[in-house]
């Protein structure tokens, strides 16, 4: 015992010069583990042109992440902020470790005229959103499966915005707008048949009180589609409704969105969707639902999807939780939606037409 209590102050004595000579009192350590066990599976698979399986078991890593972030006081009302948050490959999928994708990272300036900061960062489309989303933007079971995107190949508004300028006003009385602009980093110097000018600007202006949310937001995104005639100086556009009634332990929500694709080679398209979500607790446990349907693409019928997700949560304490989820998404004769979220190894064909897709899992979430 008293060789181990040697070792431990010669280790604690090697470790507090290189302490002191850092300062870290304003930073702060957080992350999040989170992993599930699932069964994900298709009803249409094409064994004939592209073998794929239609019945997978998987450990899931769901956006398990660890951050640095803090705050300096630089007088009069002004400060510096600033936050570094990193993907961690925790179930040893990806093979790549901590570091393997880039969060929402940024540095800026807060005071009482509002926030600015430059960055990656959740974009306020995304975000007015979350207030109804039950899964952090993470899991199989989340809607972004069918929002924000009009097919598994599609456009997809559910964005992290890099090379971005953001400006946030201060919150007046439950009225707050926020401003994203993502610039074209690699912006061509001439027009080629690809996307040249992919600038983005997002935007939100947001309400809540104790009773209430309500949000519209607007994104575009120019020349955001891949490659070819068809998609050169294409501008995607989407608007987003989002409302909640808030009740004593739970609420209950409702989306409404409309995505565009404007182009020059071809007609303009758009889609619409809409959500409807609930969330109740009940002491220790707590219960979710949505149910989300994605009309037919302008003029293509048969392109449209329908999904509803279940989730059961048990609490352990403020920091751990076990949870259950469900999914099931239903798609069209001509849709190709797909669990977009954790689907590099899933191997469900979700981008055959037609196919209906389903997913049960168990997980744990522990954050800090």
């Amino acid at each position: 015992m008293m060789q181990k209590k040697l070792i431990a102050l010669a280790v604690a004595a090697a470790l507090i010069p290189a302490a002191a000579m850092a300062d870290t009192g304003n930073v702060t350590v957080y992350g999040l583990m989170s992993m599930d066990f699932d069964n994900v599976r298709s009803s249409n698979v094409n064994t004939v042109a592209a073998p794929i399986s239609n019945n997978l078991n998987r450990v899931t890593n769901n956006a398990t992440r660890l951050g640095f972030k803090g705050t300096e006081d630089l007088g009069g009302g002004l400060k510096t902020i600033w936050q570094l948050e990193m993907l961690a490959d925790a179930n040893g999928n990806a093979g790549n470790g901590l570091g393997g994708a880039i969060r929402n990272s940024n540095v800026g300036l807060a005071g009482s005229g509002g926030t600015v900061f430059y960055g990656m960062w959740d974009t306020p489309f995304k975000v007015a959103h979350n207030k109804l989303e039950m899964f952090d933007n993470a899991a199989f079971a989340s809607t972004i499966d069918l929002l924000g995107r009009t097919s598994n190949t599609g456009v997809n508004f559910n964005n992290r915005l890099k090379n971005s300028v953001n400006y946030w006003t201060p919150d007046i009385g439950g009225f707050q707008a926020k401003l994203a602009y993502g610039t074209d980093n690699a912006k061509a110097s001439v027009p080629v048949a690809t996307a040249t000018n992919m600038r983005v600007l997002s935007f939100s202006g947001t309400y809540e009180n104790d009773m209430l949310y309500a949000a519209y937001a607007y994104e575009k995104f120019n020349d955001a589609s891949g490659t070819g005639a068809a998609s050169l100086n294409s501008d995607q556009k989407g608007n987003r409704l989002v409302g909640a009634f808030k009740f004593p332990n739970g609420q209950v929500g409702l989306t409404y969105e409309r995505l565009n694709n404007d182009t020059v080679a071809v007609a303009s398209t758009s889609r619409n969707a809409w959500e409807l979500a609930g969330t109740y607790k009940m002491g220790a446990s707590n219960l979710g639902a949505a149910y989300v349907r994605a009309n037919d693409v302008t003029n293509t019928t048969g392109t449209g999807a329908k999904q509803y997700s279940l989730r059961y949560g048990y609490n352990f304490s403020k920091r751990t939780e076990v949870y259950g989820m469900y999914s099931h998404i239903s798609n069209d004769v001509g849709a190709n939606y797909n669990f977009s979220v954790n689907t590099a190894s899933s191997a469900v064909a979700g981008s055959i037409a037609g196919a209906s897709l389903s997913g049960l899992g168990l997980g744990i979430m522990h954050s800090f």
